[in-house]
């Protein structure tokens, strides 16, 4: 049984210039990512995928690992309207070996997931016939509050059952509610080549982690959020 693990980071980031390897607490930030992966020892194999060899440059000065690849995408490839499972069920064979049996999917924008969380992963994923994982965490505020806005600043509630409507506003009498958080994808390649397979969440479970461990970086507000957590947290990874 073999897990590689396959972190991809374009370019091409639009909100924030070249966001995976702008530095973050002292390192690029896909660096914090690709660590995680390498530290994990039930993942074989860490594979880079991105469109720019100054990535892999910058990547293969903090990291000194023959258990690194690089997978070198095309800028077609590594376009904002391709979906990356899409790219990686359509090219499986060239990017995994055959001796692999599960990917396992890091995206570089979640430097706090550490080396722990994917072992733990892993693990649950073991536990349950090798089933295929998805990392999430509790949405910050009650999705019952949630509303939309209309014309003329109209607001309408998400669920007929809402607390603005019904006045049952009391925090704890409201139901946990959770998302992806794209921290780890664990998928069985077998599964990932059926036809029927649209995402990595069908037929996989999902395995919890905090909000604080769960930031994701998007924005210069995420930067300094994840700077600070880091700080008080420096030295594991």
């Amino acid at each position: 049984m073999s897990i590689h693990a396959f972190v991809p980071a374009r370019s091409g980031s639009k909100r924030l210039s070249n966001k995976n390897i702008r530095t973050l607490a002292g390192k690029p930030l896909v660096v914090w990512t690709l660590e995680a992966c390498l530290a994990a020892s039930s993942v074989e194999k860490v594979i880079f995928s991105t469109d720019s060899l100054e990535y892999w440059k910058t990547v293969t000065k903090f990291i000194k690992s023959n258990r690194l690849q690089l997978s070198l995408r095309t800028p077609k490839e590594a376009g904002d309207k391709v979906k990356i499972f899409d790219y990686i069920q359509q090219n499986l064979d060239s990017i995994f070996n055959e001796t692999v049996d599960r990917l396992l999917l890091a995206l570089p924008t979640m430097p706090l997931r550490s080396s722990e969380h994917i072992e733990q992963a892993i693990s649950l994923s073991n536990q349950n016939d090798q089933c295929g994982i998805f990392s999430a965490a509790e949405y910050e505020a009650p999705v019952s509050f949630a509303f939309s806005i209309e014309q003329d600043n109209i607001w309408h509630p998400l669920l007929e059952t809402s607390p603005m409507v019904t006045g049952n506003t009391r925090s704890q009498d409201q139901k946990c509610f959770y998302h992806p958080n794209g921290a780890i994808y664990i998928k069985p390649l077998a599964n990932m080549r059926k036809p029927t397979t649209k995402t990595f969440y069908q037929d996989s479970l999902p395995y919890l982690m905090s909000r604080a461990e769960s930031v994701d970086i998007d924005t210069e507000f995420d930067f300094h959020l994840a700077e600070s957590l880091l700080g008080r947290n420096r030295g594991g990874c």
